[in-house]
């Protein structure tokens, strides 16, 4: 559906019939005369031509009428009378003048002592089916005819019309202009020997704010917006702000528009949802799916990853420093997850401790670091530490949890859940504890996925949060240190995870995160490239490391220590592991929609550190991976 265009009766045809007359001696002045001290101006509205208000549409033009308190200019100098409470709404009002002028006669509305200066102001205020007079700016030249002046008027605007329902209370309307073209401030008119030309110039920068106080229902509330009559080349955006600050976005001509001074553009009905985008150059009932972009940059999201692993105690050369009772430990811990800064955080190896209701969890420890309004989703799932479920051999390798938490201010959740992925069978995933642990054979593989809204841009998209299997884990479950059965095994897991994540996310994209346990390559000399990985990349997944890195904005730092386990496995080395590309092996992999595009836009690791007894040490094994990435 597209926008609608109304002709308004303030256009470029004759609009005010002006009769100038003389008072003094009660002759007319000479045409070019400096000596008359009064203008009497006739300002009829003929027809449907219309004014400062809107009326009633007839046939397709909206009449707009004097309103009371309006006044003119003549050549900067104020008509004496302004409009009565008697005379509002009617279409014929007669306006004095009382100077010495001469010609060109440039007349203005609303009046102003200069010549060709008019003003729009930076706040329009809501009036019931119409619009703020103040912005109702008009302009005109006025030409002898006979004993009358006759004054063509052009708007220096045209009108947006929209109307929303919906159950909320509206505070006020802020719209930009994408395009950089300004819609309030001092514009000055260009003039010549004739008057007005009808180019303008000037104006200020930045926010017109609509203030509005209405309560919204179930049946169409209409704006109308007065803004310049000028081409928009990347069209204008509108945050509509309910009372507590959430606010919906809508764009208008997304692909440019040049808006005429006699139109009024009316778009069709939406109904408000905080967080929504809708695109009203052609809005056809849009989808949260199909939101149009908010502003001229893609809408883009911080996500990160972090594997948390962490013993209650670790030795070292006969020192135990790793363990969480150290508060030092549980200090770093909260500090790398607040320095991510991320919207979305996906975490890895959750014990006990971790999770919200554990002796340490990771909420506890990240909000007293300042990391707060998030939700936390670190308890899915539970069961899978379930030692009854579990080989003598495999528990020892496998009792941990995969979870997220998310800022919740920027997003809706849905569709939550999480399923095991097989490496017995190919296009198999799990959705029960009993069905994983006796077909998958591998409960610690889990997929946790959620389904996120944007609520700022309306984009959808789904997380997959997920945990590989190294060779130890398989060996201890298959009870063989067969290297090909092995890698048979750890190849399918990867063909599961594409097989269910491409199922689960259909045509949204979506956002892959994990400890993969392997790298991009086998060797540190990158020669021998890791069939695991390129088994991802080569599914459609592309990795936020190497779009950045390909698009030649990845930091020299991460190329030359590009890696992700910290080394504080075996030693007081923090740095130990990060020059060998192998040890890359914490990932975010982006896929894209069928009709959307997402891209990474950087990359980088939260080297967060404590020192013990002159050791510096990382409060995981892992460091957390972060990415901003967009959505096109």
């Amino acid at each position: 559906m597209k926008s609608h265009c109304i002709l308004l009766g303030l256009s470029a045809i004759v609009l005010l019939s002006l009769t100038f007359s003389c008072s003094k001696a009660g002759t007319l002045p000479e045409e070019d005369s400096q000596e008359a001290d009064t203008i009497i101006l006739c300002a009829s509205i003929t027809g449907q031509q219309t004014k400062t208000m809107l009326g009633a549409p007839n046939d397709g033009v909206y009449d707009v009428l004097w309103k009371t308190g309006d006044r003119v200019s003549v050549n900067g100098v104020f008509s004496d009378n302004a409009v009565t409470v008697e005379q509002s709404g009617t279409p014929n009002v007669d306006f004095t003048v009382s100077a010495s002028l001469s010609e060109p006669y440039k007349v203005l509305y609303p009046g102003t002592t200069s010549e060709n200066v008019i003003h729009l102001p930076s706040i329009q205020n809501y009036v019931p089916g119409s619009f703020d007079a103040s912005a109702a700016v008009s302009y005109g030249n006025a030409r002898k005819s006979g004993s009358k002046y006759d004054v063509r008027l052009s708007n220096f605007c045209g009108l947006i019309s929209f109307a929303i329902k919906g159950s909320v209370t509206l505070d006020r309307i802020e719209l930009k202009s994408l395009g950089g073209e300004k819609l309030r401030g001092s514009f000055t008119l260009a003039t010549d020997e004739n008057g007005f030309t009808g180019t303008f110039s000037g104006g200020t920068a930045g926010t017109l704010v609509y203030d509005c106080d209405v309560p919204l229902s179930s049946t169409d509330t209409y704006f109308y917006i007065a803004v310049p009559a000028q081409t928009y080349a990347a069209g204008i955006e509108a945050l509509v702000y309910q009372a507590d600050g959430a606010f919906m976005r809508l764009k208008f001509w997304g692909d440019g528009y040049t808006l005429s001074s006699n139109k009024l553009v009316q778009f069709p009905s939406v109904t408000y949802a905080a967080g929504r985008t809708e695109n009203l150059l052609s809005i056809n009932d849009l989808t949260a799916e199909d939101g149009g972009e908010p502003t001229a940059a893609p809408p883009g999201i911080t996500v990160a990853l972090y594997n948390v692993y962490q013993e209650e105690s670790r030795e070292t050369s006969g020192k135990t420093y790793m363990y969480l009772t150290h508060a030092n430990v549980r200090e770093a811990l909260g500090t790398a997850i607040a320095n991510t800064l991320a919207d979305i955080i996906g975490f890895n190896e959750l014990d006990d401790n971790f999770q919200n209701w554990g002796a340490y969890s990771l909420k506890t420890l990240a909000e007293a670091k300042g990391f707060t309004g998030y939700t936390w989703e670190l308890d899915n799932p539970d069961d899978i530490k379930d030692e009854g479920w579990l080989s003598p051999s495999y528990k020892t390798y496998n009792n941990f949890a995969n979870g997220f938490a998310y800022k919740t201010s920027l997003f809706e959740i849905s569709d939550q859940n999480y399923v095991w992925l097989s490496h017995t069978a190919n296009n198999k995933y799990y959705n029960s504890r009993g069905d994983a642990y006796h077909n998958s054979g591998n409960p610690e593989t889990t997929c946790v996925y959620a389904k996120f809204t944007h609520k700022v841009s309306g984009k959808q998209f789904y997380l997959f949060v997920t945990h590989m299997p190294t060779t130890k884990h398989i060996a201890s479950e298959i009870d063989s240190e067969n290297e090909d059965e092995i890698a048979a095994r750890r190849l399918r897991v990867v063909n599961n995870l594409k097989y269910f994540t491409a199922a689960k996310a259909g045509s949204l994209p979506y956002v892959v995160v994990g400890d993969f346990n392997y790298g991009p390559y086998i060797d540190t000399k990158k020669t021998q490239v890791q069939p695991l990985y390129t088994a991802m990349t080569s599914g459609g997944f592309t990795n936020a490391y190497d779009e950045v890195y390909d698009a030649g904005n990845l930091s020299g730092f991460y190329i030359n220590y590009p890696g992700t386990q910290t080394g504080s496995n075996w030693g007081a080395d923090y740095m130990k592991n990060l020059i060998y590309p192998q040890f890359r092996i914490d990932h975010i992999f982006l896929h894209d929609g069928f009709s959307q595009m997402i891209n990474a836009q950087s990359y980088k690791t939260i080297r967060t550190t404590y020192d013990v007894d002159e050791d510096t040490w990382c409060p995981s094994d892992h460091f957390p991976v972060v990415s901003y990435i967009t959505f096109d």
